[in-house]
């Protein structure tokens, strides 16, 4: 195990969604699941006659393992596997998960699941941009909407900036994230871009939409609906966004779907906008 230091034991460290990688602490909890389900087939007592899931793994990966099936072997085939697993690259992990899936889903429908439940929390807790779909690995997050993020909290406007900056570091926060105040700060991003186009601090994102056609950027009437029903739906008396309201149901889908969509609104009007200019 890993020690934790006092800033993750305490919330206050921040991931980045981890696209097309694996860092040592999300490839350290896999193993330990991996480990903590199968650590009995090092128990000496046991004597079964086949190949067990540790050679069965190794076999798949073309790598060599000792015979005879005694406890000795099982143990020196599990610390090579932990070795290799620690090792390679990024993307043998998720190989990994989905050969384990497969080879318990042929034993035991019903232990896969809560294998694949349990690894499906890890990767949520540690913000992989992956997730498990039938024992598939898939991705929930694409390069252009990581892009995408990233570019919204890089504008000229400090402003947008420190409201998308804030989304991502609520919603990407490993031990406690706030996915309402995360969804909060998506839309105030959109809010605070669209004020500062409008020229009015005061106004509100509906009272602001209306008056960006003022200012150029001439706004398909499907767009602003749209966008004036996302802000609905975090403005009306069930909404995220009134006061006094706990959205206990905002969920890490909410917030990615909201820090996506409002990163993508927020580069799409300053580009519109600039143009015009």
């Amino acid at each position: 195990m890993v020690r934790q230091n006092f800033s993750e034991r305490n919330g206050y460290t921040s991931k980045q969604i981890q696209f097309e990688g694996v860092d040592f602490a999300l490839k350290n909890r896999i193993w330990n699941v991996f480990y903590g389900r199968n650590q009995y087939l090092l128990n000496p007592s046991l004597r079964s006659p086949g190949l067990e899931i540790i050679e069965d793994i190794l076999d798949i990966f073309g790598f060599t393992y000792e015979y005879p099936k005694d406890w000795v072997a099982r143990g020196n085939n599990m610390k090579k596997l932990e070795s290799l697993f620690l090792k390679k690259e990024w993307h043998f992990v998720y190989d990994f998960i989905e050969i384990y899936l497969e080879k318990e889903s042929e034993k035991s429908k019903s232990n896969c699941n809560s294998i694949a439940k349990e690894l499906t929390r890890v990767l949520e807790e540690e913000k992989s941009g992956y997730r498990i779909v039938k024992n598939l690995v898939v991705p929930i997050t694409t390069k252009s909407e990581l892009k995408s993020i990233d570019q919204s909290i890089s504008t000229k406007y400090d402003s947008v900036n420190t409201h998308m900056l804030k989304a991502l570091t609520l919603y990407s926060r490993r031990k406690n994230p706030d996915y309402e105040n995360s969804i909060k700060e998506s839309i105030s991003a959109i809010e605070s871009l669209c004020c500062i186009i409008t020229g009015n601090n005061k106004a509100t994102l509906g009272d602001a939409l209306k008056k960006m056609d003022e200012r150029g950027l001439n706004l398909h009437g499907a767009l602003k609906s749209a966008l004036g029903q996302l802000y609905g739906y975090t403005s009306d008396q069930n909404g995220i966004r009134h006061a006094g309201i706990d959205f206990a149901g905002a969920s890490t889908e909410d917030a990615k779907y909201m820090l996506v969509s409002c990163s993508g609104f927020v580069n799409y009007f300053i580009e519109k906008w600039e143009k015009s200019m």
